[in-house]
């Protein structure tokens, strides 16, 4: 997927002029395939098959449920009472389909406990609770292969794929689809199938493969037409006015949003009714009529407020300020704020990265540089801990699974070897002229299936320990170096655009050495710290004396100190003598002085000390500043992996690597690590070895 944070949103061009929108203006249009997110967030929705046979009157539906004798008449009536309130009243449908679960759970009816556990997860991710769908739809699924329910089977795997369809993973979403259609058309259910050649063509348009996409909705619309499947014919109508409106035909589109906006006034089409509205403002604006764009847009989005659909809500949010930034770039920024805010909270990556691309566009023709940089690094760092994290350790895990196959076809050999060995003992036994050579045999095997046991667990536990040393490698690369390295092609790009103005490549040019000293200070500990994991260079402990080393690093870190005014105090006896790994003791106390400077104000003061008597049979040195301090909500993670680091009182950029590998380093030396700080007075970094 391109980065919409580093390339400009062109308007939807028709394939001929006849049927270009007229009355527009301005460069900055909504191409209507980018609407297809919406799509995905309706059509796809479980619900959408679940509730096709719902009543009108509730009254009758909650008589069918009280009054059902027969496990699958209540399961019916329990799908079609989550189908009338599923968005008109999302309260009551969780009300009864809990009910539902409970009676079913006391009745030990597992088709009853899968079916209900369906519907919840479908409110779950109409709520943004994506997580908790999921886990209850593979639980679900776990029932229904249990119980060999084909049409159960079936229809979880579309509710699956839906999921993955609304957090953008659309080869996942196909998977379940066809998983889903191959069992439909096993058992021959119109229903099923409706709504999977539904989800298919949402998908192929998604791909923009327009042809095949509507001869799925043609498979599907044929089928509709011979049953009571209303909902799908709503849905139909809108995703062919899609294609149209894909194709440049905005009238031929308008024409199909009109129909299904008539047929959708009723409570239990709450959904396609706000998908309607929305490709309605859509339309409206691709032909320039920008007020009956957001008439429809605030329709949409009145009804998503009401119904607490957050994803929604928020999806119309980033439509409609496109519509806004044609006349007032800065009016639609503050809406993509305020969607921001709740696309973090459910966690929508494929809505935060389409917030951010248009953010930094709008900053961009505002003339705010400095703003767009500032969004380009919020989208840079959400990446790498999205994506960039997740892909190494994918790579590790991978590794790990080739060599545990390694390792068990060596278990299978040694299986093997048992196999042959019992036979040969079967043999020698029944020979009683040769029960002292089976004596032998036996006592050799067991011998040697016990070394070629300890020498299995030894490579078991090397590789585990390899396992981790990748994980947290790949880790500190994708964390540490890639953000300050991944900024600076965009910000060249910006460097490099003719409208930049000095003053703005003055900023932009600081802000790439800021990166690049960053990025060496990440390299630098990167490979102190592999060079003692990947070569296993274990521990060498030894006793001497701590005066060498502080007079080296103070002498190193003098310069720094210099250049801000700071006094440097080392009040540790020459004759402080323990015993720990020497190039740990040399890398801790750099690492502490160098943070003390950075953080410390011009003039000020910064020492280490040491204490003999703080804790029995240990040396306790203290690195201490008066500079800014610390938050003491950050206090507690500071010596974390990836916990946020902070600019130098001169804007010196760092990383969080140096305080976690002090940390790991004085743990290896049986020793501790503490600080403590109070914002404005400065801080006290303590840290132990043990007594020579």
């Amino acid at each position: 997927m391109h980065n919409p944070a580093l390339t400009n949103r062109k308007p939807y061009l028709a394939t001929s002029k006849e049927n270009q929108p007229t009355g527009l203006t301005s460069k900055r249009s909504i191409s209507f395939i980018k609407y297809l997110r919406i799509t995905i967030a309706f059509i796809l929705l479980p619900g959408a098959g679940a509730h096709l046979y719902a009543q009108n009157n509730v009254s009758e539906i909650i008589a069918r449920l009280r009054n059902a004798t027969a496990d699958s008449s209540l399961i019916s009536a329990y799908h079609d009472i989550f189908g009338y309130y599923e968005y008109s009243n999302p309260d009551s449908a969780i009300f009864y389909i809990a009910e539902g679960l409970k009676l079913f759970t006391t009745k030990n009816n597992k088709a009853g406990i899968a079916a209900m556990t369906v519907l919840l997860g479908t409110e779950d991710g109409d709520q943004g609770r994506m997580e908790f769908a999921r886990k209850r739809l593979n639980d679900a699924l776990e029932i229904f292969e249990e119980l060999k329910d084909k049409a159960g089977i079936a229809s979880t795997h579309n509710s699956i794929g839906v999921l993955d369809g609304k957090t953008g993973h659309f080869s996942d979403a196909t998977r379940h689809f066809m998983t889903a259609l191959k069992i439909f058309e096993e058992t021959g259910s119109k229903k099923g199938l409706t709504g999977t050649y539904l989800k298919l063509g949402v998908v192929n348009e998604l791909n923009n493969n327009l042809d095949k996409a509507l001869e799925f909705y043609n498979k599907a619309s044929g089928l509709a037409s011979d049953t009571p499947f209303i909902a799908n014919t709503i849905f139909l109508l809108n995703n062919i006015g899609i294609v149209y409106g894909k194709k440049g035909n905005f009238n031929k589109s308008l024409e199909y949003f009109q129909k299904a906006l008539a047929a959708s006034d009723q409570p239990r089409f709450t959904g396609v009714r706000i998908l309607t509205l929305t490709n309605l403002g859509i339309v409206y604006q691709n032909l320039g009529d920008i007020e009956k764009s957001l008439h429809y847009f605030d329709q949409a989005l009145q009804i998503t407020k009401d119904k607490n659909l957050p994803e929604e809500h928020t999806r119309i949010i980033v439509n409609r300020s496109a519509v806004v930034a044609l006349n007032s770039p800065a009016k639609a920024n503050e809406d993509l704020n305020e969607a921001l805010i709740t696309a973090k909270k459910i966690g929508q990556r494929s809505l935060l990265e389409e917030i951010y691309g248009n953010l930094v566009e709008n900053h961009k023709i505002l003339g705010q540089y400095k703003e767009a940089v500032a969004v380009m690094e919020e989208l840079r760092a959400m990446e790498d801990s999205t994506f960039t994290i997740e892909k190494a350790r994918e790579i590790a895990n991978l590794e790990s699974v080739y060599e545990l196959e390694q390792s068990n076809n060596k278990i299978k050999v040694l299986k093997l070897d048992e196999q042959r060995n019992a036979l040969k003992r079967n043999i020698i036994i029944a020979i009683a002229t040769c029960l002292a050579i089976a004596l032998l045999l036996t006592s050799l095997y067991y011998r040697r299936s016990n070394r070629l046991n300890k020498e299995l667990k030894k490579r078991e536990s090397e590789l585990e320990k390899s396992n981790k040393v990748k994980d947290k490698l790949f880790s500190i690369i994708g964390h540490d170096l890639r953000g300050p390295v991944g900024n600076i092609p965009p910000m060249l790009k910006i460097l490099g655009d003719e409208t930049t103005t000095a003053d703005e490549r003055e900023f932009l040019i600081s802000t790439l050495m800021d990166h690049s000293i960053a990025s060496l200070e990440t390299l630098d500990k990167l490979l102190y710290w592999g060079k003692s994991q990947i070569k296993n260079i274990g521990l060498k402990p030894e006793t001497f004396a701590v005066d060498k080393y502080l007079q080296n690093n103070l002498k190193l870190v003098r310069n720094s100190a210099d250049l801000k005014q700071i006094t440097l105090t080392n009040s540790v006896p020459a004759d402080t003598v323990i015993n720990a790994d020497a190039a740990h003791f040399d890398f801790i106390v750099r690492n502490l002085l160098s943070n003390a400077i950075k953080f410390t104000r011009n003039g000020g003061h910064v020492s280490i000390g040491v204490d003999l008597h703080k804790e029995a049979g240990y040396v306790v040195f203290a690195v201490k500043d008066d500079g800014v301090g610390i938050e003491k909500d950050k206090l507690s993670d500071i010596f974390e992996p990836f916990s946020s680091s902070t600019r130098g009182t001169a804007n010196e950029e760092g990383t969080s690597m140096g305080l976690m590998l002090c940390k790991e380093f004085i743990t290896e030396n049986g020793g501790k690590i503490w600080v403590e700080s109070e914002p404005g007075k400065g801080s006290t970094f303590y840290f132990s070895f043990r007594k020579a």
